[in-house]
């Protein structure tokens, strides 16, 4: 590594300030120019101000240089194309605004090639003529390559990989080198529209669906969703395959509610879990068995079946998570 003086580093940074000072005060003794009664005043004593803006000038030059450097530097990782660029099975119209991460080539600390130029393509915006990736018309894209996915914006809706997704953003994940193989892109991520049907329940709202490693998870925050006479916010659903049987789901209730013979406050976390229903409470919550009038103290899961019979009540530590591990959202 390169050594930092940090006596260097905080005397160029306070010149690099004084410098930002100089050019404002230079631009405050231009603008004074055109108020009459200072521009006299100026004038009467042009000396002795003509060289104050000398020595302005010359103190904001670091400035000015600085950030024209920087202006060149953006322009250079964010050009505008001017004809076609064909990246594996990428396809960048003229035109297209593209932001590249490396300009020179190098090695990382392994010694291995870093990629540079059109090859460290980091994003990607269409905005004369829509770029096509898998067949899909898209307005942008983003790469990230040493994470393995990539994200596009797309047009118009498609069906990709059981789902129908809307348009709007859409994320795939592809092996490492192959962010310009979409052969090897597999979708992870996109939005279903509102009124979408899953695992028997209508949801009202977006719903975002995510790939897992054996399964898919949707996922509703926008919206609340009905679910057994329960209004629920942040509603969670594990799925087989697309469309399929939800195998388990879970979420907040927005409201007091009564299922079976127990009466629950709002703000309570419920699951289904293996045909079963889960209500757990937090510590300052209760709820109450109307059957006896006995409260049940927060900390604890009641287990119901799902005609509302009470199987059994736990604490929530001997129940592990509220909810089960696989329905965690990431």
């Amino acid at each position: 590594m390169i050594p930092v003086s940090m006596p260097a580093m905080l005397l160029g940074y306070m010149i690099y300030l004084f410098s930002e000072v100089f050019l404002w005060l230079l631009i405050a003794c231009l603008l004074a120019l055109l108020v009459p009664r200072c521009r006299r005043y100026m004038l009467a004593r042009r000396w002795r101000f003509g060289m104050l803006v000398v020595l302005l000038a010359a103190g904001s030059g670091l400035y000015v240089q600085f950030t024209y450097e920087q202006w060149q530097d953006w322009r250079a990782h964010n050009p505008r194309l001017e004809h076609e660029e064909v990246l594996g099975d990428l396809v960048l119209p003229a035109g297209t605004q593209v932001h590249l991460r490396n300009l020179e080539p190098f090695n990382d600390l392994s010694g291995d090639p870093v990629p540079y130029g059109m090859q460290s393509l980091e994003q990607a915006d269409f905005e004369r003529t829509p770029g096509h990736i898998l067949g899909m018309p898209v307005r942008r894209l983003e790469l990230a390559q040493g994470h393995g996915f990539a994200t596009v914006e797309t047009l118009s809706a498609q069906d990709l990989a059981g789902w129908k997704c809307e348009p709007g953003e859409v994320e795939f994940g592809f092996p490492f080198g192959a962010h310009f193989t979409f052969s090897e892109w597999k979708m992870r991520r996109c939005t279903l529209a509102p009124g979408t049907q899953l695992g028997g329940i209508v949801w009202p709202g977006p719903v975002r669906v995510f790939a897992n490693t054996t399964s898919w998870q949707a996922r509703s925050e926008e919206s609340p969703v009905r679910v057994l006479g329960i209004e629920l916010r942040s509603l969670t659903m594990i799925l087989d395959r697309p469309y399929g049987e939800g195998r388990s789901w879970g979420g907040y209730s927005n409201q007091p509610f009564a299922f079976g013979p127990v009466h629950y406050p709002a703000d309570i976390q419920v699951s289904h879990y293996q045909g079963q229903m889960l209500f757990s409470l937090p510590p300052d919550a209760h709820a109450q068995d109307r059957r006896t009038g006995t409260p049940i103290e927060g900390g604890q899961t009641v287990v119901q079946s799902m005609q509302g019979e009470v199987l059994g009540i736990h604490s929530n530590r001997s129940m592990g998570v509220y909810f089960p591990d696989e329905i965690i959202v990431r």
